[in-house]
């Protein structure tokens, strides 16, 4: 059966959306707000579409636009998940906090962060989430998690709002450290996997080179 899930996108941040949201993650780069009446949902991964204003086309404008480049490994996860209200299971606000620990610093520039630090890092989507008795994963244009116990490299900046640290460019600001294949790289399947195909393209062209600039 299919299941419709409503949503509704608001004037947020780089990563953010009002119904599919994140609004943790606040940055001077805005999303335009829009609204989406209602989803389809025929799979398990409900994914968001964000609309930016600015994104990075390339690892020049990524390094420039990220004050903090660092290579981690993640330890452990928190998930946030807000509901419109009481007699809905729909998700208005959802985001992983996920707790890294800093192997390496390519750049720093609040010379704050030290090696075997461990950050906290907003994430831009959430496994396994109950909505109306059944399981969904929720993500932002395809956003996938770090996985636990594998390295990542990431392009972040300190939260305005909170002890945490922020991806600078919404999904293209994460790199395994190991070179996966594309179909490891987004949180998708088959309904899905055609959105945000722009963004994607630009984040597999960074990653050829993050991986030979950064491992």
């Amino acid at each position: 059966m299919k299941k419709s899930i409503i949503v509704i996108i608001g004037l947020v941040s780089i990563v953010g959306l009002t119904g599919c949201t994140n609004n943790k993650n606040i940055n001077e780069k805005q999303i335009v707000g829009k609204e989406i009446e209602k989803v389809e949902q025929k799979s398990s991964i409900v994914s968001c579409d964000g609309k930016y204003l600015d994104l990075a086309e390339n690892i020049e404008e990524l390094e420039e636009s990220s004050p903090i480049i660092v290579t981690v490994t993640k330890r452990s996860e928190k998930k946030s998940i807000t509901k419109e209200s009481k007699n809905s299971n729909v998700p208005t606000e959802f985001y992983t906090m996920s707790e890294v620990v800093i192997n390496n610093i390519e750049k720093d520039e609040t010379k704050t962060l030290e090696e075997n630090k461990t950050i906290k890092v907003l994430e831009d989507s959430v496994e396994n989430v109950k909505i109306d008795g059944q399981e969904y994963d929720l993500t932002i244009d395809g956003y996938k998690n770090m996985k636990e116990d594998e390295e990542y490299t990431l392009f972040i900046r300190k939260s305005t709002s909170g002890d945490n640290y922020v991806l600078t460019n919404a999904m293209l600001s994460k790199y395994p450290v190991a070179e996966l294949s594309e179909s490891e790289l987004f949180l998708e399947n088959e309904e899905n996997k055609e959105e945000a195909t722009d963004m994607k393209d630009t984040y597999k062209d960074i990653y050829k080179e993050v991986l030979s600039d950064y491992n």
